[in-house]
Order: structure tokens, then C-alpha cells, then sequence
């Protein structure tokens, strides 16, 4: 077998690496949603990513990576409850693990438009509506709080949240 590092000389690889990069996300949700306990996911997805890395050669190129990869994934599960003589939370056939995966297949490449979509709308927001945002979103605080700190009243911070928080669904909403 060629051992020939994925990052040299391989015109693909590049591409392989970065497709695998971009859906850990996604695996490691796929990896939860089968059943696999937290404590372990990180094992599993490891397992799979190996995988993935030593048969590169398997991937064609422009074929759907997602769906290889997350039948990888899945056989790495079984393989998790086999091995560790584990059943999953809830004793499911195959075929039933197949609708699963095609599921959160569906539902995170539905989350991440929404997520992208979000993202557009937030960067159309005026100044003073994103740090509102910013505030009670990514730093935790309270609208009490924020209202205290912007010298407003409770009441007129929460009117304001909430028609932000409309013009975001609506513009997200928009873009659909």
C-alpha cells in the first residue's frame, strides 16, 4: 500500500482533507444521534476519521462525501456496540439506523443554511441592535443587566429584543 502522506503530492487531497475537516460537525451529531453515548463519541469519531484517512482512495472525487462518510460513521458505531457489548439507548434494526442517518443528514445541512442565513441578517443589523445582540447572546448577559449598563429601562430592552428578534426571523425567513 502507497504511504504517501495525504498532504504531498496528491492533487485530491487537499480537497479530501478539507471535506473531512468541514463535516466533524456533523459526524460527531450523527455519532449522538445513533445512540453513542457522550462519554465515547469522541472515540467513535476518531475510529471513523481514521477510516476515512486510510481509504482515501475509496472517495471518489464529486461524489456526495457526506453520505460516505456518514455510512463510515455508522459502521463505526456498530462496530462501538459490538465491541464494547453495548446496545444503544434504544434497539433499533438497520434499516432504522439508515432513516436515522439520512435524517440528521437533512436536519444539520437544514440548521447550517438557517445558521448562514442568521449570519447574513446579524451583519445587516444597526450598530446599537448587534451589540444588543452581541450582549445577551455571546457574552450571557441579562437584559436587566444590559438595560442597567445602557442606562435604559428593563422594559424598553426588552421591547427592542423582541423586534429585533422579529426582524431576524423575518429576514431569515426571506432568504428561504
Amino acid at each position: 500500500m502507497n504511504e504517501e502522506p495525504l498532504s504531498q503530492n496528491n492533487s485530491e487531497a487537499p480537497r479530501f482533507e478539507q471535506l473531512l475537516a468541514g463535516e466533524q460537525g456533523f459526524l460527531h451529531a450523527l455519532i449522538r444521534s445513533l445512540g453513542v453515548p457522550s462519554s465515547d463519541s469522541a472515540d467513535v469519531l476518531q475510529a471513523a476519521n481514521i477510516y476515512l484517512i486510510e481509504n482515501v482512495e475509496k472517495f471518489e472525487a464529486g461524489t456526495n462525501f457526506r453520505a460516505w462518510a456518514a455510512q463510515v460513521t455508522r459502521y463505526r458505531c456498530l462496530n462501538y456496540f459490538r465491541t464494547e457489548k453495548r446496545r444503544p439507548m434504544v434497539n433499533l434494526s438497520e434499516q432504522a439506523l439508515d432513516l436515522i442517518t439520512e435524517e440528521v443528514c437533512r436536519q444539520y445541512d437544514e440548521t447550517a443554511q438557517q445558521l448562514s442565513h442568521l449570519d447574513q441578517c446579524l451583519k445587516k443589523l444597526p450598530p446599537e441592535h448587534s451589540s444588543l445582540i452581541h450582549a445577551i447572546y455571546t457574552e450571557g448577559q441579562s437584559l436587566k443587566d444590559y438595560a442597567n449598563a445602557q442606562k435604559k429601562s428593563h422594559s424598553a430592552v426588552r421591547k427592542t429584543i423582541s423586534r429585533v428578534r422579529q426582524l431576524l426571523k423575518d429576514c431569515i425567513e426571506r432568504q428561504n
